[in-house]
C-alpha cells in the first residue's frame, strides 16, 4: 500500500501508462467532518460496485476478489490527523493498491478496465493548490497547507522548522535607575523600562525563513502570513521566499479555526494560483480562428500525440447523486479521449488545466492552444 497527500505529474502519468490485467479506479469525496467508519462504509459500497462490474464483464469471483482484496484490507485502519483530506483515490490491481488522499473533492466514481482512470485527479495539477499559511502569534508559529477547499495544519515533527515553532520570550530591559539619597528617607526611582525584543524576533524569524525553505516544495508555491500587522511586517523584513503574497490575514490566528483561516486565505491565494490559467484562457480567445487552437476529440488527441499542444483545457464535470461506473474497455468514449489527450500533453511538456464548464475558454469539452 502507498499513501500520499500529493500527486506529481510523473506519478499521474505513470498510473495512466499501466496496462493489462484487471484494474479498478475508485474515487470519492471524504469530508473532514465525516467519521472514519462512515468513510469506510462508502468505500466498501464502491468496492462492491466495482466487484459487480468486474463480474458483469466475465471476470471470475476469485479473480475479482484478488483485485479488490488489498483495498478492502485498508478498511478499519485509524486515520491520523495528517491523513485527513477532501478526497480519496484508490488504484487497485491484483496484488496491490495505491491510495492517494488529496485536497480535492472527488466525484464518486468507479472505473474498471485494463487501465486506470486519472481524469478526476487532473485538477490537482492546476489551481486546486497547494498554498501555505504561516500563522504567527506571540507564543507559537504554525504552518498550514491549503487548497481550494480547506487548510490543514502540517505535522512538522523531525523537520528543521520544528525547532523554531516556539516564539522567543519577552525580556524586559531597565534603561535607567536613579537612587535619590537627598532629604529624609532615600527613594529609588525607575526612569524607564522598555519591552522591546524586536531584534530577538527578527533573529528568530530569519531562522524560521531558512528552515521554511527546506519544507516548502518549490519557490513558486504561494505563501501567506497570518498575524497582527506588526508581526507580519517584521517577518516580511527577513523573508527570502519569492512566493510570499503581499497581502496577509490580519489578526491573531490563535483563535481562528481551520475553516475561518481558509475563508480568509482563499480569496488571497486564488488569484495567484489561477494566474497561469487566466492568462492561458485569454491567449486561447485571442488565437481562436488563427489556426493555433483546436477542439474536438479526434483533432485534440492527434495534436497531443504529435507534441503540438502547448496548453490543454479539459472540462472536469463532477458527477452528483448516484456514483458513476465506467467501463474503460468499451468503445472509446469522451472519458478515454480526455484522459489520453491530457496524458499525452503532459508527456510532451504541455500544460493541462482541468476546469469546470464555466472556466472553459470554449464550449467544447476540450480546447487546446497549439505550438504550431
Amino acid at each position: 500500500m502507498e499513501l500520499s497527500n500529493t500527486l506529481s505529474v510523473q506519478e499521474l502519468v505513470g498510473l495512466s501508462e499501466q496496462r493489462g490485467g484487471h484494474r479498478v479506479s475508485v474515487f470519492l469525496p471524504t469530508p473532514r467532518a465525516d467519521a472514519a467508519d462512515r468513510q469506510d462504509t462508502r468505500v466498501s459500497s464502491l468496492l462492491r460496485q466495482a466487484e459487480q462490474a468486474l463480474r458483469a464483464d466475465g471476470v471470475s469471483a476469485a479473480t475479482a476478489q484478488l483485485v479488490l482484496a488489498p483495498a478492502r484490507r485498508l478498511l478499519g485502519h485509524p486515520r491520523r490527523a495528517e491523513q485527513l483530506s477532501d478526497g480519496l483515490a484508490l488504484f487497485c490491481e491484483q496484488g496491490g493498491v495505491r491510495q492517494f488522499r488529496v485536497p480535492l473533492r472527488l466525484p464518486e466514481t468507479v472505473a474498471v478496465g485494463d487501465r486506470f482512470l486519472v481524469r478526476p485527479l487532473l485538477p490537482l495539477l492546476g489551481a486546486a493548490g497547494p498554498f501555505y499559511v504561516l500563522a504567527l502569534n506571540q507564543d507559537e508559529i504554525r504552518l498550514l497547507r491549503g487548497s481550494r477547499h480547506s487548510v490543514q495544519e502540517m505535522a512538522l515533527d523531525g523537520l528543521p522548522l520544528a525547532v523554531w515553532l516556539t516564539m522567543p520570550r519577552r525580556r524586559a530591559q531597565v534603561h535607567a535607575f536613579v537612587a535619590d539619597r537627598g532629604g529624609t528617607g532615600g527613594r529609588a526611582v525607575f526612569h524607564g523600562i522598555e519591552d522591546d525584543h524586536t531584534p530577538l524576533i527578527l533573529q528568530h524569524f530569519r531562522r524560521v525563513d531558512r528552515a521554511l525553505r527546506d519544507v516548502l516544495p518549490a519557490d513558486d508555491v504561494p505563501l501567506l502570513l497570518a498575524g497582527i500587522r506588526s508581526t507580519q511586517s517584521l517577518y516580511r523584513q527577513v523573508n527570502t521566499h519569492p512566493g510570499l503574497i503581499g497581502d496577509g490575514i490580519d489578526g491573531n490566528p490563535r483563535g481562528m479555526s481551520p475553516e475561518q483561516l481558509h475563508q480568509a486565505a482563499w480569496p488571497l491565494a486564488e488569484p495567484v494560483l489561477c494566474a497561469g490559467e487566466t492568462t492561458a484562457a485569454a491567449t486561447y480567445r485571442e488565437l481562436r480562428g488563427t489556426g493555433r487552437t483546436c477542439t474536438g476529440a479526434t483533432a485534440v488527441c492527434a495534436a497531443a500525440e504529435q507534441g503540438r499542444i502547448e496548453t490543454l483545457f479539459v472540462r472536469n464535470d463532477a458527477s452528483a447523486g448516484t456514483p458513476r461506473v465506467i467501463r474503460l474497455h468499451e468503445d472509446p468514449s469522451m472519458v478515454d479521449h480526455l484522459d489520453a489527450a491530457a496524458v499525452a500533453t503532459l508527456l510532451r511538456g504541455g500544460v493541462v488545466y482541468a476546469v469546470p464548464r464555466d472556466r472553459m475558454p470554449d464550449t467544447a469539452p476540450m480546447a487546446a492552444i497549439l505550438r504550431y
